[in-house]
């Protein structure tokens, strides 16, 4: 059973069957590898719920890429993405390692916060804009 190393708070170094950190007291879970991949694989995707092509485009998930793009069907999409990207990104994706694979995910995840972060703003300056009648 290939356990974590150190602790996930404050890093600092752990034995191999500690329950809790000497550093912080974090109390750790010792789970085998193979079952904190499946739960990571199981958790929902924020880059896939909002920003489902770059995200479909960005996991290797192609042909989800081409149906968000019907009107009505991108919202099946959407939700597909949010719920199973994750999976079928790593079944599918042909990455070199696990660890790649969850750079990845997280890189989508913060551009897709990024993006909607960035198109709120417009809308609210729009918003603000028509409001006092200064729209363009």
């Amino acid at each position: 059973m290939n356990t974590q190393k150190t602790c996930p708070e404050c890093l600092e170094k752990l034995r191999e069957l500690q329950q809790s950190c000497q550093g912080c007291g974090y109390t750790i879970e010792l789970v085998p590898e193979e079952e904190a991949m499946q739960r990571y694989l199981n958790r929902p995707s924020l880059g896939g719920l909002l920003w489902t092509q770059a995200y479909a485009l960005g996991t290797r998930q192609y042909l989800w890429f081409v149906l968000s793009l019907i009107p009505l069907v991108h919202l099946v999409a959407m939700g597909a993405m949010a719920f199973y990207g994750r999976r079928w990104s790593w079944n599918v994706g042909g990455w070199a390692t696990f660890a790649q694979f969850k750079r990845r995910q997280r890189i989508m995840d913060v551009l897709a916060v990024i993006w909607t972060v960035f198109w709120l703003t417009v809308l609210v300056l729009l918003a603000v804009l028509l409001w006092r009648g200064e729209a363009l």
